[in-house]
């Protein structure tokens, strides 16, 4: 019969080994919902855009449509902006819009480029003219694609890296128990 010290660093040794593999895992999840969410906002800045520009709807109600966003957080901030732009207190849209994804930023996830990406969407959504909307709009959505094919080319990097640390990591904390 095994000893029990030696069948509590075996146990020990199993349980860091996956503890490893699941952050392993975890992180590479996290890099692919980042991934996500910079589409999920180019789409919504299209959307929005084009609502504005067909519907001619003011902009307080046209964030409150469901179908702008498949994101719960994203949808929650519309929401809250829309609620603002309602109460306005002498502010423009754009300082709302901004605020709103400032102070969100961090449960996004977002990095402050990416911020200021959607600080320029903002400025594109509440612009005096549609024309210039328009173009502003696509300067945002040109560096918005630069920004997601830069992404992922850095994600399949990360991911490869973070795998391999987390599970090396992993095999020198066995060892070093053993």
């Amino acid at each position: 019969m095994l000893n029990t010290g030696i069948a509590v660093k075996i146990l020990g040794s199993i349980l860091i080994l996956v503890a490893s593999a699941g952050l392993a895992f975890q992180i590479r999840r996290d890099l692919s919902n980042h991934l996500a969410l910079l589409y999920e906002l180019r789409r919504l800045f299209v959307a929005i855009s084009y609502e504005q520009a067909f519907s001619m709807q003011p902009l307080e109600q046209l964030l409150l449509q469901e179908n702008l966003t498949e994101d719960e957080r994203l949808a929650l901030i519309l929401k809250s902006v829309s609620e603002r732009l309602v109460q306005r207190q002498s502010k423009a849209g754009e300082l709302i819009w901004q605020e709103e994804f400032e102070t969100n930023r961090k449960s996004l996830g977002l990095s402050v480029e990416e911020l200021e990406m959607i600080k320029g969407a903002g400025a594109a959504l509440f612009g005096k003219s549609l024309e210039e909307n328009r173009r502003q709009l696509n300067l945002v959505l040109e560096r918005l694609d630069f920004w997601i094919g830069q992404t992922r080319k850095e994600r399949k990097e990360k991911q490869k890296v973070y795998q391999t640390l987390s599970v090396v990591c992993g095999f020198m904390l066995i060892i070093l128990l053993l």
